[in-house]
């Protein structure tokens, strides 16, 4: 399962660098520990996985969330949180009656939407899609390999692509499909 998470992280590093998205690229960070990631999540009294170590050892997030987001996102609209922001956005929204115990907010949109790990539960890790403004929380994916398995055919499908004036966009029609194809055991993507 870890060489099919570490096989899509290269793979869609390699997609934005084939799409000239050079800000991104240089704000990855380089990887960190699976000790530290251990140990991060242990001091929010959370367990680590091997997916989510996989993740960090691969990059630690982004270095400057100060630049223009549409130009640090891994997909479009989210990016991916440095192992100490993560750590500090959950213990921002922790306590909020919108938030459950145990979610970890690994990917930000910099306007309080989040891609979490569900850790709430011994065993599955799902991707729930956290919308500051929504009462729902859809589980998306039902692991990080498996959102990344999508965010890779993504890729190679053409549904994440830069527009003329170079704005990164997503085929949300396109993109839906895919989801639904690759993912046909959450209910979400079936409805």
């Amino acid at each position: 399962m870890i060489d099919g998470l570490l096989h899509s992280l290269s793979a869609i590093e390699e997609a934005n660098r084939n799409l000239g998205r050079t800000t991104l690229l240089q704000q990855l960070q380089n990887g960190t520990s699976a000790d530290r990631v251990r140990d991060s999540l242990n001091s929010i009294g959370l367990r680590s996985t091997e997916e989510i170590e996989a993740l960090y050892g691969w990059h630690d997030g982004i270095a400057d969330t100060d630049a223009a987001i549409g130009r640090i996102t891994l997909w479009p609209a989210f990016y991916f949180t440095s192992l100490e922001e993560t750590v500090a956005n959950y213990r921002a929204f922790v306590d909020d009656a919108r938030w459950t115990p145990g979610w970890l907010p690994l990917f930000a949109n910099g306007g309080g939407d989040f891609y979490v790990v569900d850790l709430s539960t011994p065993g599955d890790t799902p991707i729930r899609l956290f919308l500051i403004d929504e009462d729902e929380h859809p589980i998306e994916f039902m692991s990080l390999t498996a959102m990344f398995a999508t965010l890779e055919e993504a890729f190679r499908r053409g549904c994440f692509y830069l527009t003329p004036e170079g704005v990164f966009r997503k085929d949300y029609p396109a993109f839906g499909k895919l989801a639904a194809e690759m993912n046909p055991d959450v209910a979400w993507w079936q409805s």
